[in-house]
């Protein structure tokens, strides 16, 4: 009779399933790094953005006005130089508010930002 032995190590079925665990897993990681760090730069163009709008926001309080005369320009934050257009605009309630819309250049058909202040616009109309 024959003596059974108690082998130890792994039969190559379980290595290829160990495998192919393990690489699902690393692809689910590397996607979401991927997404992340996609997202994550969206957010600091949008930040900086926001910060071009805001800059011509506070440029129309210090002075008082209403952007009647709907000024543009170009400003350069973070190495990018960003588009903006200031208009006055009307609300669906009526209320009239000064509009910042910030974009990169040729996307004017799609603002990263748009900013409102109705503080110093005119009220209703």
């Amino acid at each position: 009779m024959r003596k059974m032995r108690n082998e130890q190590g792994m039969t190559l079925l379980e290595v290829m399933v160990a495998m192919a665990i393990f690489s699902c897993a690393a692809l689910a990681l590397m996607n979401t790094v991927t997404v992340s760090s996609h997202y994550t730069a969206q957010l600091g163009e949008t930040l900086r953005a926001s910060w071009v709008a805001e800059n011509q926001m506070a440029e129309a309080r210090l002075a008082h006005r209403a952007f009647t005369d709907q000024p543009s320009g170009n400003e350069e934050i973070g190495g990018q130089t960003w588009y903006w257009q200031a208009r006055l605009a009307q609300t669906s309630s009526g209320v009239k508010v000064n509009e910042v819309i910030v974009f990169r250049e040729g996307e004017e058909e799609h603002p990263l930002v748009t900013l409102r202040d109705a503080s110093l616009a005119g009220g209703t109309k």
